[in-house]
């Protein structure tokens, strides 16, 4: 039976996600949300000083490897800032090697497949501060960061344009029908043009 995805419940992930994330959740205190689907991020981590609450956001949206790595890759904020009060570089290598350990020792509590687990060892190997650079995406599929400079694609609204340069997350690039500059995230599925 499939699940329909609720910003009210992770119901839709496996079950053994589904408990891994609750009980980091509770033994973490945290204040988890999902959130509707964003271009500019995968997921956010937030403290509140006035309430010392920490706070983690996931996009609903996200497939189940995506959603549980971009879990960690916020817990993994929460557990740096709890050890260095924030007087750290937010993607700098405590964070990488925090993000590493959490990701290895997730592998004992959940039944990975074959692809998921190739996913987590190269994100173990490789910590990067955006996810998306990571394979994440379905096999076959491309993503705009994954285009040379100057390679004409499709979205999957169905308009084209011409990448063009990187700026800090998204991409410049312009539209071949009337030649105006929009920024386009750097995880949008594309179809190149031949």
């Amino acid at each position: 039976m499939q699940v329909s995805r609720s910003k009210w419940n992770i119901n839709f992930l496996p079950e053994d996600f589904q408990n891994y994330i609750l009980k980091k959740i509770k033994e973490e205190k945290i204040w988890f949300k999902l959130s509707s689907p964003r271009k500019s991020k995968l997921g956010d981590y937030r403290f509140n000083y006035r309430s010392k609450n920490h706070s983690i956001t996931v996009n609903v949206d996200l497939s189940p490897i995506q959603f549980l790595i971009t879990f960690i890759h916020e817990l993994a904020h929460k557990k740096c800032y709890d050890l260095y009060q924030g007087k750290v570089s937010s993607h700098g290598i405590e964070w990488k090697f925090i993000f590493s350990e959490l990701l290895h020792e997730c592998k004992g509590d959940l039944n990975l497949d074959e692809t998921q687990m190739s996913i987590l060892n190269k994100c173990i190997s490789h910590p990067k501060a955006n996810s998306s650079n990571i394979d994440l995406v379905e096999e076959g599929k491309t993503v705009v960061a994954d285009l040379p400079f100057d390679t004409k694609f499709t979205l999957e609204s169905g308009r084209s344009f011409r990448r063009l340069n990187k700026r800090r997350t998204r991409y410049l690039c312009s539209d071949l029908s009337n030649g105006s500059l929009y920024a386009v995230s750097a995880n949008a599925i594309v179809e190149t043009i031949l």
